[in-house]
């Protein structure tokens, strides 16, 4: 069986899928995972003394010790599970946010994801903080030499996405981390988009926080990761209330459990957790590791044939860079490329890509975007810029 045939929406439909940058599909294993939890084992976690209670809340506990190793953290209990990397990013911010006084400085890079920038931005609104953008060049990567200005203001916190969603850029995340720490600021990543495609090491790294979403990794919607080190931990206050996260209650009073048991309330996504924990077993296979290599070179094919297309403006940073192809047709409108790719069965994602910020900063009103997935093929992008072709052909009538 190949990799592909291991994904049941491609026996389903003929559609040429490069979007895996919004959301990956799913291997078999990780569905048969849900299916087996909902169908012999739904229980809750943490709260039953019976037998297929005290097996999930075992499954579970061992998912957190599987994603700690998966990026390297210093113990499952620096791993808190949220429902995606945005709950994530909200919750670092209203369980930081008695640490920041007026005129602080919020530091984020100009290619965010609306996730990374827009919490920041309302929080600084709210408690009266200076917010900073790092400029972008014209490739859409961080320009360093601002990046170093904005560290001479010491920020309390510095903010950035790992790997562009928009243009798919990788960021030289250790470098901004070793200066943004060495101007005092504690750091948060945003590594939705890199997940599944770098081997990530929160340790070397260097970072206070670092966040990601399963969906994006070829696990279940609904399940995030945010990595807090032990640094950051004591920094923390409770943002949510309720069940699971207590210790005692009186009329008068709660008493909170301490960290990271306060940052996690009532029932989980149990489902979640443990479909991403087939999902992380199907991503360190010796299969899929084989594959990335191949999905590398198609990156590079599919680069190689829309460089050949007429009117094609590739933008972003192509050599470091996840497998995304975001670019624009001269004086077309996206959103019409879109519909008629979408009509010959090819399905790409058009627009801003939640990155406004980006896409003003580099003159444009947004792009098309290609991203690949271990289960593409020289055939999907050979019938992708067939249908490109036939679309610029059609649009220039």
């Amino acid at each position: 069986m190949t990799i592909r045939q291991q994904f049941p929406f491609f026996t389903q439909t003929d559609t040429v899928y490069l979007d895996t940058a919004a959301t990956s599909q799913k291997p078999q294993s990780v569905i048969d995972a849900l299916s087996t939890f909902y169908s012999c084992q739904n229980s809750n976690v943490h709260r039953g003394s019976y037998q297929s209670a005290n097996q999930t809340t075992s499954l579970y506990e061992q998912t957190r010790e599987d994603v700690a190793r998966f990026i390297n953290a210093d113990a499952p209990e620096n791993i808190i599970w949220t429902s995606g990397t945005t709950a994530a990013i909200n919750k670092v911010s209203r369980s930081l946010s008695h640490t920041f006084d007026k005129d602080d400085v919020i530091v984020v890079l100009g290619s965010e994801h609306h996730a990374n920038f827009v919490p920041w931005q309302q929080l600084a609104a709210t408690k009266q903080l200076r917010f900073e953008v790092v400029n972008v060049l014209a490739n859409g990567d961080v320009d360093m030499t601002h990046f170093r200005q904005l560290m001479h203001l010491k920020p309390k916190l510095v903010c950035m996405q790992h790997c562009s969603n928009a243009l798919g850029n990788i960021h030289p995340i250790e470098r901004l981390v070793e200066e943004a720490k060495s101007s005092g600021a504690m750091t948060l990543i945003d590594g939705a988009q890199a997940v599944a495609h770098l081997a990530v090491d929160v340790l070397d790294i260097g970072c206070d926080f670092y966040v990601f979403s399963g969906h994006k990794m070829y696990a279940p919607t609904g399940i995030g990761v945010m990595y807090v080190s032990p640094n950051a931990a004591p920094k923390l206050l409770p943002s949510e209330f309720g069940g699971e996260m207590i210790s005692v209650v009186t009329k008068q009073n709660t008493n909170f459990r301490p960290f990271p048991h306060f940052m996690e309330t009532g029932t989980p996504n149990i489902s979640g957790v443990i479909g991403l924990s087939a999902a992380l077993e199907f991503i360190q296979s010796d299969e899929f590791q084989r594959a990335q290599k191949s999905e590398a070179k198609l990156y590079q094919y599919m680069l190689d044939k829309l460089s050949a297309l007429p009117n094609v403006k590739l933008v972003g940073n192509r050599e470091r860079n996840i497998g995304v192809a975001s670019f624009y047709i001269n004086n077309e409108s996206n959103a019409d490329v879109g519909a008629l790719l979408d009509q010959q069965g090819i399905a790409v994602r058009v627009g801003h890509h939640c990155a406004m910020p980006l896409m003003t900063a580099l003159g444009l009103a947004g792009t098309i975007r290609a991203s690949l997935g271990v289960y593409n093929s020289e055939m999907d992008v050979d019938r992708f810029i067939d249908a490109l072709s036939k679309t610029i052909e059609l649009l220039d009538i």
